[in-house]
Parts: C-alpha cells; structure tokens; sequence
C-alpha cells in the first residue's frame, strides 16, 4: 500500500522477463470533496467526463507500452531459447563398449550418442519349495542429454527355468540389437528425432536418417521435357498459316 495526499494505493506489478508482464493498480480512500461540491452539478460532470478521458489517455499509453513490451520480450524469449540449445551437454556413452555393473542388482550397459541398451540377469527368490527362475530384463532407450525426454526403442522381462536358457536369450537379443552399436552417432530414424530436437532445432552432432537419405540420393534438377522442347521448336521453323476462306457455288 502507498499513501498519497488524497487516496490509498496498491499495486500488483509483476515482469518475467520473455514471458509475462502484469500491471495491476487499484485506487482507495476517502478524498476531500469539500472544494467541489459547491459547484454546480453541469460544472461537475463536465470536470468528470474531463477527468475520464484524461485516464483512458494514460491506460491507453500503458497499453501501448505493454505492445513495446512484447516485442521486446519475444526476443528476449529468442535469447532464452538460444542460450539453453548452446548449454545443453553432449550424451554420456560409452563409445560402444560394454560395462558391467557396479553391483549384483544393477545393469550391465552398452550406449553410443543415440542409443543405450541396458540389461540384467539376475536369480529369482525360491518359493514354497519351487526352484528358482531366472529373470532377464533387457531393454533399449535413446540417449538423448534430454534425459527425460528419451524414447524406448525395445525391451522384455522374461523368466527362464535355468540360468544356461536365460543366457543363451539374452545372448540372443545383444545379438540381434548388435547393428544399433557399431557407430558413435548413428542417424536418428525418423520416429525416434523427438529427444534430440531442442526448440525446433535438431543437437549438434547429430544426423537423421532422412537427411542422410537426401544427401546421398539428392533429387536431381528438373530437366525440360524433350517432347516440349522438340513442340516448341517446330512452332519456330513453321509460319503460322493463315486460313484461306473458300466461296461456294450458289445452286440454282
């Protein structure tokens, strides 16, 4: 609250900057009329009607203010945007090569720049006398740095009866998930861009599989039909022929 000569004020003025502003004021008290109220009322009303367009003069200067304003904090908003894309850090992996868990209970894991595949196999609790089952679990992200925005690509839990059948699947799905591993930053396919694209921007570094297509089949330029050509060139050779009319013979 702010105290003025003649009213009570508040305001409730708020910036973020890019983003929002928020000028909200609002007027109280009790002021002194004692010098207006013996003027005569026509006086009155023209001195208020004055006083209105006064005020619509000056919230129509806020409003204009508040256009300036967004101008202003679209490109700080622009600023934003660049900085975090430049500070985003480049993916953790590790260059392709297996690393084992640091305990009993966690994952054995293989990663690149795009792809991260984790994988445990672990002995299941006996019970009521059962022999115990072994569980496998595999499965495989993108590595985007947006760690919360990665993708799954694939995965299983399975149980087997014996840890030799349990190996020999699991064996089975590094095998087959093998060709996801053999570069640092293999192309993104086109279903998986999401993570790696940061306000509309795809991360340094990184290829898609539709700009790898592009590049290595590019569309080739557009070559005049030889049929529009040969047309065109005969109407050249050719004069234009006039059409002669021909009378016909009155019968008689």
């Amino acid at each position: 609250m702010k105290e003025h000569k003649d009213y009570e004020s508040y305001d409730f003025d708020r910036l973020t900057e890019g983003s929002q502003i928020k000028i909200e004021h609002t007027v109280y008290g009790e002021p002194d009329i004692s010098g207006l109220i013996s003027k005569p009322l026509i006086e009155l009303l023209d001195l208020h009607a004055g006083s209105v367009m006064a005020e619509k003069a000056a919230y129509e200067n806020v409003r204009q203010a508040a256009r300036d304003w967004e101008k202003q904090a679209a490109l700080t908003q622009q600023f934003n945007r660049a900085i975090e894309y430049v500070q985003i850090p480049k993916a953790e992996h590790s260059y392709n090569k297996w690393v084992k868990a640091k305990d009993n209970y966690g994952y054995d894991s293989i990663s690149n720049a795009v792809y991260k595949m984790s994988c445990r196999l672990q002995e299941g609790y006996s019970w009521r006398g059962k022999p115990a089952k072994w569980e496998v679990r595999w499965d495989i992200y993108t590595n985007s740095p947006h760690e919360n925005y990665n993708e799954k690509v694939a995965g299983q839990e399975r149980s087997f009866a014996d840890k030799a059948s349990a190996e020999k699947y699991l064996q089975g799905r590094i095998k087959a998930y093998a060709h996801l591993f053999t570069e640092i930053s293999p192309p993104i396919p086109d279903e998986y861009t999401r993570p790696f694209i940061v306000h509309g921007q795809l991360l340094p570094g990184y290829t898609t599989e539709a700009m790898q297509k592009a590049k290595e089949h590019p569309l080739p330029d557009k070559k005049p039909s030889i049929r529009k050509q040969l047309t065109e060139q005969t109407k050249e050779i050719q004069p234009e022929q006039k059409s002669v009319k021909r009378s016909v013979p009155e019968l008689g």
